[in-house]
């Protein structure tokens, strides 16, 4: 060890001998150009906020990829499907008016896919699943039995934890209209009100989920053209009816549609889920 002493000595002698040697060359680097270099092609990333038609393009895009999940919007899906419901029409229901692919809310806030028919006696409301090609549930409702059509915005009780929680402030159906077809005067009791499974005397439709989805949507799925034509069709149902003075009044009123629910922490998880609609869920269909 004590040989190497010198030696540690005469290497740091040098070094600081050389760190003091003033350099009045200018040394020249030639210019090379570095392909592949994993540390210099990085690619340069735009700082700032993106232009108005990107924000465009962006949602744009994200519609159809959304839109692409739900197998009612398919390419032929709806004209198959309606195929298969006519199957269930009689006599009794008359000629087949219009068809539509609305969506139904019930008084538990949950929306729910539905294929609509009109004819010229009945109104039906079907619970059609795109995935298994087949009609689940079909209820039919005699035109000259609806007397009350309201249309209007939705909105909830003032006293509602939808309120207190700020969901119902945040919630797409804050914003979202539709109608309420009453073929009952008889008010729903409270046990019905407070079943999630009851039949109540009248039912609430507004556009599908393909209206907001799609920058130019079918007729087919939007309320306001549905409200008209079946306004129409009931009116000509009662004109055509033999006891007209046995019928009562029918009336078309605007005003907001009140959905009564006080919790609603099933309709958050149901709606937010899209569990009413036949739709891609990966490895999961509902």
């Amino acid at each position: 060890m004590a040989t190497q002493g010198p030696e540690v000595d005469k290497r740091s002698s040098s070094a600081s001998e050389m760190s003091n040697v003033q350099i009045d060359e200018e040394v020249n680097v030639p210019d090379v150009e570095v392909k592949h270099s994993p540390f210099q092609s990085q690619p340069s990333l735009r700082s700032g906020v993106l232009t108005d038609e990107e924000v465009l393009e962006l949602g744009d895009k994200m519609r159809k990829e959304q839109a692409k999940k739900y197998f009612s919007l398919r390419e032929g899906a709806f004209t198959n499907a309606v195929e298969e419901c006519k199957t269930f029409l009689d006599t009794d229901d008359g000629e087949l008016l219009s068809t539509w692919l609305l969506s139904e809310i019930d008084h538990w806030d949950h929306e729910k896919e539905r294929i609509v028919l009109i004819t010229k006696k009945s109104l039906c409301l079907v619970k059609y699943n795109f995935i298994g090609l087949k009609v689940d549930e079909i209820r039919k409702i005699p035109l000259i039995r609806c007397d009350k059509i309201q249309i209007g915005r939705f909105v909830y009780p003032k006293t509602t934890m939808m309120m207190i929680t700020g969901y119902a402030e945040n919630s797409p159906r804050n914003k979202q209209s539709g109608m309420r077809i009453f073929f009952s005067s008889v008010e729903p009791s409270f046990f019905q009100m407070w079943n999630p499974w009851s039949d109540m005397p009248y039912f609430t439709l507004t556009s599908h989920v393909q209206s907001m989805l799609q920058d130019s949507p079918p007729d087919r799925s939007q309320h306001d053209p549905f409200s008209k034509a079946l306004i129409k069709a009931i009116t000509e149902a009662r004109e055509a009816d033999p006891h007209q003075e046995r019928l009562g009044s029918f009336e078309v009123v605007e005003g907001d549609l009140q959905i009564n629910i006080y919790l609603g922490l099933s309709a958050m998880v149901y709606n937010q889920s899209s569990l009413g609609f036949c739709k891609d869920r990966g490895s999961v269909f509902f």
